[in-house]
């Protein structure tokens, strides 16, 4: 599985790539939405696309209604976030989003939202 991991954190991405990997994960890193976008349009395929809402350059938000005009790609977009206004969680499933992921998460939550998205497990 490959798994795109969006997020301008690098403490969140090394720690999520490290615990991806661990389960022998493949894992595309972007920093914000735009990186993200780019890597698609160039032909990058991932099985999921694991995406923070607050970034630079291109929030997470923004990338969502840039994935569905230009139809980058179909697979599952789980947001990983601190947001929690059912408002604002009502926008981004309007916009794509399949699944949530409220930080801080364990590697437990992680794991389960993965195999509840993709039908695929990874338990120990």
């Amino acid at each position: 599985m490959k798994i795109m991991v969006v997020d301008d954190s690098k403490m969140i991405q090394a720690l999520v790539k490290e615990t991806l990997e661990s389960r022998g994960i493949t894992v595309i890193l972007a920093e914000n939405g735009q990186v993200a976008k780019e890597k698609l349009s160039a032909g990058e395929a991932v099985d999921l696309i694991l995406l923070d809402w607050n970034m630079p350059v291109m929030d997470g938000p923004s990338f969502l209604v840039a994935v569905k005009e230009e139809s980058l790609t179909s697979s599952p977009i789980v947001m990983m976030t601190t947001e929690n206004k059912p408002e604002k969680i009502q926008e981004v499933i309007e916009k794509g989003v399949v699944e949530f992921i409220m930080k801080p998460f364990t590697d437990d939550v992680l794991f389960g939202k993965i195999e509840m998205v993709t039908g695929v497990s990874y338990a120990v």
